[in-house]
């Protein structure tokens, strides 16, 4: 319920696909930091009402917008990602198009592609057949209010199922091959047991501090407000974290950070920090939090 001046406010829904389109596309960078390439994409026979950019991962985003409840989702999801998959040299055409690139085909990470719908309700049905954790789709629902107030929700998924787990008809082999859905246990898997263990201490120490969402990355684990607070790259025995944080702009007493602006690395930011013991996690969190109150949401 969003209350204003003690009163509940009424909802103005959207009037039709394209308003909400219209919307989205003009507020992508503030709602998901993405880059909008082009609006209703013509590949093949098929026509993609969103195409986007996601600098961090160097993928694609397919955004495609539902306004009824009766339409399969998950079919149209890995229709559109088998697309990508067959027709990239199109994509990638598109891109330098509308960015002004130069970009080759072996430049963009495949493996991180993402369709995302966007849709103001969502039946069971639908909602159920996409919560696998590792299922390259993602929803996300808008409702509109008077006022110009919007409410935006990021739909997770809470199953610990794996899609290949079940024997669905809906799965494309082509995109299984070649788009993956990194989860934190991709990670953990060459972790030894204490950093495993340092691990999750640092992970829920971060997530008690405000709103953040985790968003496992091919190369990191991100903790995210309106951008990365953190990244943490995990290996056999230790921990990276890299602090988005401009160089100059982070007060760090102990001197435990490695500035890396001159230095090849994964993640976002010019501080890193290794983690190897509870010592090392407890000394970390002030910098995280002078992350957060540059990044929160």
């Amino acid at each position: 319920m969003i209350l204003q001046k003690n009163r509940k406010l009424k909802q103005n829904d959207f009037k039709n696909e394209k308003e909400l389109q219209t919307y989205f596309e003009m507020n992508l960078k503030m709602i998901l930091n993405y880059t909008f390439i082009d609006t209703e994409v013509t590949v093949g026979n098929f026509r993609i009402d969103t195409l986007a950019f996601d600098d961090e991962t160097k993928s694609f985003r397919i955004i495609e917008y539902k306004n009824v409840r009766n339409q399969s989702l998950v079919d149209q999801g890995y229709t559109y990602l088998k697309l990508l998959l067959e027709r990239k040299a199109d994509f990638v055409l598109k891109y330098n198009e509308k960015a002004n690139k130069n970009l080759k085909i072996s430049d963009i990470d495949w493996s991180q592609s993402r369709i995302i719908f966007v849709s103001p309700v969502y039946t069971t049905y639908q909602l159920n057949a996409t919560d696998f954790k590792n299922i390259p789709v993602d929803l996300i629902k808008i409702t509109r209010y008077e006022e110009g107030i919007v409410d935006i929700e990021f739909i997770k998924k809470i199953s610990d199922i794996k899609v290949e787990e079940m024997n669905f008809m809906f799965q494309q082999q082509k995109v299984k091959d070649e788009i993956k859905v990194y989860t934190e246990e991709d990670h953990l898997n060459k972790a030894s047991e204490t950093i495993k263990e340092l691990y999750h201490v640092l992970r829920n120490k971060i997530l008690e501090l405000d709103d953040i969402d985790l968003d496992v990355k091919k190369l990191y684990i991100a903790f995210k407000g309106k951008t990365n607070i953190c990244d943490v790259e995990i290996f056999k025995n230790k921990m990276k974290v890299m602090l988005n944080v401009k160089m100059g702009n982070l007060n760090d007493p102990l001197e435990i950070t490695e500035d890396v602006t001159e230095k090849g690395h994964w993640g976002n930011g010019d501080y890193r920090v290794e983690i190897y013991t509870d010592e090392d996690i407890d000394n970390v969190l002030p910098l995280i939090k002078q992350s957060l109150k540059i990044n929160k949401k």
